[in-house]
C-alpha cells in the first residue's frame, strides 16, 4: 500500500479524535488530499471538488483528463498583508452587486489537481447550476462518443450549509458589513459548528483562527453568489486574523500571475488562496504541508506509517472561468 492509500484510508480507520491537537490537522489533510468530509461539516469546507461551492447534488461536472503540471509553493516576497487587503477591499467596494434571476444558471469550469500520483491527479471540470438551485447539468456520454448534455433535478439532504446559490448569494448578503462583526459572527458559528463535532475542528485559539480563515477563503471562492460588497468586508476581515501572510508575485495552479494570501494551521498545513492582480477576483485554492506528517499505518497491510514530506502541496485548485448564462450547457 502507496502513501496515497495510506491517507484515503485514514478517515475511515482512525477512532474519534480526543485531546490530540493534531487530529483535526490529519483530517484537513486528508480531505485536500482527496478523503472523505466527515459528517455534518459543511459541505463548501470540503475542499477542491469545485470552483463554487454549492449543494453536492448540484456540482455535476464532466472531467477531462489534463497534464498540466501544478504550480509549486509560494515563493515570492511577503509584502503588508493590512495594506495588501485593504487595497483589494476599496478595489471591490465600488463595484455594484447584481443578484442573478432565478432561472439564470452559474456556469463554473476548475482545473484540480492532488497530490503527485493520486489516482485523479488532474483534470477540468465544468458544472451549470440553476441559480434557484432546482436543476443542475453536465454533459456525459461513453468515451469515443460526443458528450451529450443532461441536465438533472437537485435534491436536498436538509443540511444547513447545502445552499443553492441563490441561498448563498442571499446569506452572504445578509451578512455585516463591519469587519469586527463579520468576525464575531463567523465565531459564533464555528463554536456551534464544533460542539456538533464533539470538537474536531479545532482544540485551540490558534486552530480556531485557522477555521475562521478558511470559511473566509470559502466565502470568496462563491463565484456570483458572493456579492461585491461583502467581498469588501471579508477581505478586511481576513486582515484582522492573526499570522494571515500576503506575497506578490506568485501563480495559481495555472500559473496565472496573482497575489497570494495564506495561514498555516497549527497542525503544519498552510491554506492558500491566490487573487488575481488588480481586480483581486478569486482564481483558486492551495493547500501545503509546512510540517513533515506522519500518519499511522493501515489495519489493511504493514509497514511503516505514510510519511508526508514538508513541502508537498497535498491538493490545489484554480477557477478557470465562473459566469451566469442564460441556458445549461452555454459557455460564456
Amino acid at each position: 500500500m502507496n502513501d496515497l492509500e495510506e491517507l484515503g484510508a485514514f478517515r475511515a480507520q482512525v477512532p474519534e479524535p480526543g485531546r490530540d491537537r493534531l487530529a483535526p490537522g490529519r483530517e484537513r489533510l486528508v480531505r485536500a488530499a482527496g478523503g472523505r468530509s466527515r459528517p455534518r461539516v459543511p459541505m463548501w469546507r470540503a475542499g477542491l471538488a469545485a470552483g463554487i461551492a454549492v449543494s453536492g447534488a448540484a456540482a455535476a461536472v464532466a472531467v477531462v483528463a489534463d497534464r498540466h503540471d501544478p504550480a509549486p509553493p509560494i515563493t515570492a516576497r511577503p509584502v503588508s498583508a493590512t495594506q495588501v487587503l485593504e487595497r483589494a477591499a476599496r478595489t471591490v467596494a465600488g463595484r455594484p452587486d447584481h443578484r442573478p434571476a432565478p432561472g439564470q444558471w452559474v456556469y463554473t469550469r476548475t482545473y484540480q489537481a492532488g497530490q503527485k500520483d493520486a489516482p485523479s491527479f488532474m483534470r477540468h471540470m465544468e458544472s451549470w447550476v440553476r441559480f434557484d438551485g432546482r436543476k443542475s447539468a453536465q454533459y456525459d456520454g461513453p468515451p469515443g462518443k460526443r458528450p451529450r448534455l443532461e441536465v438533472t433535478n437537485v435534491g436536498r439532504d436538509g443540511d444547513s450549509e447545502e445552499r443553492s446559490p441563490a441561498q448563498w448569494y442571499d446569506y452572504l448578503r445578509a451578512l455585516p458589513d463591519d469587519a469586527s462583526a463579520l468576525l464575531a459572527g463567523i465565531d459564533r458559528r464555528g463554536k456551534s459548528y464544533n460542539a456538533e463535532n464533539h470538537g474536531r475542528l479545532y482544540s485551540t485559539e490558534d486552530g480556531r483562527d485557522q477555521w475562521v480563515f478558511g470559511r473566509l477563503a470559502d466565502f470568496l471562492g462563491q463565484g456570483p453568489s458572493t456579492p461585491q460588497s461583502r467581498r469588501a468586508t471579508i477581505f478586511r476581515a481576513l486582515a484582522r486574523i492573526p499570522r494571515v501572510q500576503v506575497k506578490e508575485g506568485t501563480k495559481d495552479a495555472l500559473g496565472r500571475p496573482g497575489i497570494t494570501v495564506s495561514r498555516t494551521g497549527p497542525d503544519g498545513l498552510r491554506e492558500e488562496f491566490v487573487l488575481a492582480r488588480g481586480t483581486y477576483d478569486y482564481l483558486g485554492r492551495r493547500f501545503v504541508v509546512v510540517e513533515e506528517q506522519r500518519l499511522p499505518r493501515s489495519r489493511a497491510g504493514g509497514g511503516g506509517p505514510a510519511v508526508i514530506p514538508a513541502g508537498t502541496v497535498t491538493g490545489e485548485q484554480a477557477v478557470e472561468r465562473t459566469a451566469v448564462v442564460d441556458r445549461p450547457g452555454q459557455r460564456p
